[in-house]
């Protein structure tokens, strides 16, 4: 039976991705295109507000030292430091994860731009191949990774996503650049999806900060999938149910691989973020900031004696009081509430190393209990929390969000989303949002503009140029 079904998933997996191969740029609707620069713009100024952590500064340092004299990628950073393409996927994807300001997709748990992106990027730039190329690739990438998040899905998170899904999207991304044929192509993806890595969920919750470097090992895992496909050494149509479902234990929904399963591009169903943690808690911070507008005396928590909140299953496993890492705060409910009562928002502020110690922080961790939300509903509805603060005169004040802003149900506005990626690039790029709002307005009109045929080596240039850069004097048609 096992073996029937093996097959059957295998045809299922092989059609879906010839049936994609063969899409062109033109393929996708106008919002989708837009959508696709989006979370380019995103990706990138997220690895931007995590270049001043030590870690990452540290790592950049380390990579950037070894790097020889005829690096054909960059960093993205101030100055774009060359380096070997899978330095600089190492590098980048390192830096786009590391805040949780990265956008994610919201029907699966997956964050398909960053397993796609680092390998994407620097492949890109090395080969001279024009933004059109790129944002093709990174779309139908993401629709790769966002399709196999979908159709096998775990009944517990026992093996973090970022672990298991990124060499397939980082694959898929230079498979779909490089116009493999498509029996090349399946036996890459198919190969890298041999590739994953055993990244145990709790790592996150934990805060083990070596759960940071599974996107970049996949990238790596990901070039080396299509080097090896070129070999004529790969994977097979039947791998992804195979590891997933046979070793794994995931349940398997095919119907997700019919070529037409959903109505638009899984770009259109990303989410972005505005608070730098896990979006699992992003309704409490959003519950927390409506008790806040409510009661704005309550802000800084002196005069909050108790927090309960209600959660969520997947937030409910984020109940860690004392995280030890800025991941584990950023993967902790009651630091996530603690810290949005201090700030008033769940910035970059509210997750950084001296979060960890503020003691007015610390103090509500400890106040904080965790319970069950009773009557969680269907998408998008299933992400709820509700909050009740009891405050020192004795009351009680409850506040709930049913559904975090960001997703497709409660988009951000272009300017609330341009502004956030503004403020992220702003000391290291400071073009960035000049440069890719004009090519998000020019994915979104006619396919072919000569503009977008420009190589992206080019665009980032741009991107990093000082003040506005060079793009935002180029007319926009």
């Amino acid at each position: 039976m096992a073996s029937v079904l093996s097959e059957e998933a295998g045809a299922a997996f092989e059609a879906w991705l010839r049936w994609a191969a063969a899409l062109e740029w033109n393929d996708l609707s106008p919002n989708a295109r837009h959508r696709t620069v989006l979370v380019l713009a995103d990706d990138i100024a997220a690895a931007q507000s995590a270049l001043r952590e030590p870690q990452v500064m540290q790592a950049h340092a380390r990579l950037r030292a070894g790097a020889g004299a005829d690096g054909a990628a960059s960093l993205l950073s101030r100055g774009l430091p060359r380096l070997a393409v899978a330095q600089a996927a190492m590098g980048n994807g390192l830096a786009m994860g590391w805040n949780e300001l990265d956008e994610g997709f919201r029907k699966a748990v997956c964050h398909a731009g960053l397993y796609v992106l680092p390998a994407l990027l620097a492949v890109a730039e090395a080969e001279g191949a024009s933004l059109q190329e790129l944002l093709r690739a990174l779309a139908l990438g993401y629709e790769t990774a966002t399709r196999l998040a979908r159709t096998w899905r775990f009944p517990s998170m026992k093996i973090h996503p970022h672990a298991l899904l990124a060499p397939v999207g980082a694959a898929a991304g230079v498979g779909f650049l490089r116009r493999l044929p498509a029996d090349e192509l399946l036996s890459a993806v198919a190969g890298a999806a041999t590739l994953g890595m055993a990244g145990p969920f709790n790592h996150a919750t934990k805060g083990v900060l070596s759960r940071n470097t599974w996107a970049p090992q996949a990238a790596v895992a990901g070039l080396n999938a299509v080097e090896w496909a070129r070999c004529g050494i790969g994977g097979a149509a039947t791998s992804p149910h195979d590891v997933y479902a046979i070793a794994l234990g995931a349940e398997a929904d095919l119907s997700v691989l019919a070529p037409n399963a959903d109505e638009g591009w899984a770009v259109e169903s990303g989410y972005h973020k505005m608070n730098a943690c896990c979006q699992y808690a992003h309704s409490t911070i959003e519950a927390i900031e409506s008790l806040l507008q409510r009661e704005p005396g309550l802000r800084g928590g002196a005069q909050v004696t108790a927090i309960e909140v209600e959660a969520h299953p997947l937030a409910f496993a984020l109940d860690d009081t004392r995280p030890r890492t800025t991941l584990g705060a950023k993967f902790s409910v009651p630091h996530a509430a603690a810290a949005a009562l201090v700030h008033g928002n769940g910035g970059v502020a509210s997750f950084d190393a001296v979060s960890l110690d503020d003691p007015r922080i610390a103090r509500l961790r400890e106040l904080t209990r965790l319970r069950p939300f009773e009557g969680v509903r269907p998408w998008p509805e299933d992400r709820p929390s509700r909050v009740t603060l009891t405050t020192a005169d004795g009351r009680r004040l409850d506040a709930e969000c049913w559904s975090a802003r960001g997703g497709p149900d409660r988009p951000f506005t272009e300017p609330e989303l341009w502004d956030k990626l503004a403020a992220l690039s702003r000391a290291e790029a400071p073009a960035l949002t000049a440069t890719l709002r004009r090519a998000a307005d020019l994915a979104a009109g006619a396919p072919d503009s000569n503009e977008l045929a420009r190589p992206w080596r080019d665009w980032l240039a741009d991107v990093f140029a000082p003040g506005d850069g060079p793009a935002a004097a180029r007319p926009t048609t």
